[in-house]
């Protein structure tokens, strides 16, 4: 019956237009709907829920309660909130407006210039990670944000919202370039990328100092990195190139070229600037050649290497004899036999010394083996009866002849000559004095000297001659032999 009364419709009005402006007041105060990720944290629109964000405090202070990741960057001062824009953060709204709508994104074009009075919107395409140790620079300034910030995002959510993870977020990612690339360095050996790369370009390593850990100078100067640094553990993904060396010494890389085993370490002798690394030989000192077996003393301590050791040879060649260290005593190794192989079973020092090929000391004794020297050819020269050989084409001692006329001159102008030989031995035997002959007159001529011949001087029958060539000679052959060839008869 009250809605009769004449008060009825204004009460009825009033009652309803405060409840409605109740429910404004509690559900719709609002200047907007919020984005998304906020209504889900707010709950609802209702009156008391705005206190979450709205706090007496204030709403940067609201914020913070939830956001504590950008309040450790204020406290700390790190990150683009601590190191960049903290002492004009004031109000978080200036960047992050809100009540826009469920769709509206949180960080927009305003939020990377907002915070800065009178600057104009820009994007995070734009953005240069100031704020950062990791700065965009080379390569990486030409990098979409989604490179990273996507891709490479690990999964992140606000300390009172575990279960609600962030499809994208800013925050979380490491500035290590492990982070985002694969460690192609053999397991992560590599502490610090950028104290051997840059920015603009991975290879080649500038910053890298490889004369802290082994001088690459001379030939090692053109040496890939692959052929010291190799991978050996092939179950490794490939790329990985920068395994453990072998070692920093020649020979954990190089095979010895050297049939010794020294005892100095190669760079006693070689040096990296030698080029090419035979250079070397110029340090080698009379200690270290004879580690080889073979000393350096007169002649050979004042011998150019290049006169044993000849470049135009293969290295093989060069340095040994027949594949084996040249011996101390094997003086064929390096010189021309002179002989041209006359003395097969005997060394050059059998009869020479190493100090000077002459004068040999070949001895009257061992000379005797062959042909004593006797008399006047004890002071005969060895050249005088050793003459060369055209057909041999050097000197001739063995097999040289021992007849007299090979090397004495017949001064019987041939009257003694049989069978195109002259045989001197028949007569001549003793080599103290040619004069002093074995002939005997009545065995080995066909006239006899008896009676009043015994006593004739041979120059009596025997008168000197002239040859046929001029030459003055005794005649022996041919003589007459009867009486009255000598004597005249009697009256």
């Amino acid at each position: 019956m009250i809605l009769k009364h004449r008060y009825a419709p204004l009460v009825f009005g009033t009652v309803l237009a405060a409840a409605l402006g109740a429910s404004l007041l509690l559900f719709r105060s609002s200047p907007g709907e919020l984005s998304a990720p906020h209504e889900a944290a707010a709950g609802s629109s209702f009156i008391g829920n705005c206190r979450k964000c709205h706090s007496a405090a204030g709403l940067t202070a609201g914020c913070l309660s939830c956001h504590s990741e950008i309040g450790a960057e204020l406290s700390e001062l790190k990150g683009y909130h601590g190191r960049t824009i903290a002492d004009r953060v004031r109000n978080c709204a200036a960047c992050h407006s809100d009540h826009n709508g469920r769709e509206f994104a949180m960080i927009n074009k305003v939020s990377w210039g907002g915070a800065v009075p009178g600057a104009l919107a820009r994007g995070p395409e734009t953005f240069k990670h100031s704020h950062t140790v990791f700065s965009l620079k080379g390569s990486h300034s030409e990098l979409a944000c989604a490179e990273c910030h996507v891709k490479h995002a690990p999964p992140f959510s606000l300390p009172r919202f575990r279960k609600t993870n962030r499809s994208m977020t800013f925050l979380g990612l490491s500035q290590a370039c492990v982070f985002c690339h694969k460690d192609p360095h053999a397991g992560g050996r590599a502490s610090d990328c950028a104290k051997c790369h840059t920015q603009d370009k991975f290879k080649p390593a500038r910053n890298f100092d490889h004369d802290k850990f082994f001088p690459l100078s001379g030939a090692h100067a053109g040496v890939s990195c692959a052929e010291c640094h190799k991978q050996r553990d092939t179950a490794q993904a490939s790329g990985k190139i920068f395994g453990a060396v072998a070692g920093k010494s020649c020979h954990d890389c190089h095979a010895s070229p050297h049939r010794t085993d020294w005892r100095a370490q190669c760079r006693t002798c070689h040096t990296d600037r030698a080029a090419p690394w035979t250079k070397a030989r110029a340090r080698m000192t009379k200690a270290f050649h004879l580690e080889t077996g073979f000393r350096l003393e007169k002649p050979h301590e004042l011998t150019p290497c290049r006169g044993c050791h000849d470049p135009a040879r293969p290295y093989a060649e060069r340095h040994s004899a027949g594949g084996r260290p040249r011996a101390q005593k094997n003086c064929a190794a390096c010189h021309k036999d002179p002989y041209a192989g006359q003395f097969p079973r005997r060394g050059c020092l059998d009869c020479h010394n190493e100090t000077a090929f002459k004068p040999a000391h070949f001895t009257a004794a061992e000379h005797a083996a062959a042909y004593p020297l006797l008399g006047a050819h004890a002071k005969a020269g060895c050249a005088d009866c050793h003459i060369r050989d055209s057909g041999l084409k050097a000197v001739r001692y063995a097999g040289t002849r021992k007849d007299c006329a090979f090397c004495h001159k017949d001064p019987h102008a041939g009257q003694f000559r049989r069978a195109g030989r002259t045989t001197c031995e028949n007569c001549h035997r003793d080599s103290a004095s040619w004069k002093r002959t074995v002939f005997n007159h009545n065995t080995m001529s066909g006239f006899k000297l008896s009676a009043a011949h015994s006593r004739v001087a041979c120059k009596e029958c025997h008168p000197p001659a002239l040859t046929p060539d001029g030459r003055r000679v005794t005649l022996y052959k041919p003589l007459k032999h009867s009486c009255e060839d000598c004597h005249a008869a009697p009256r």
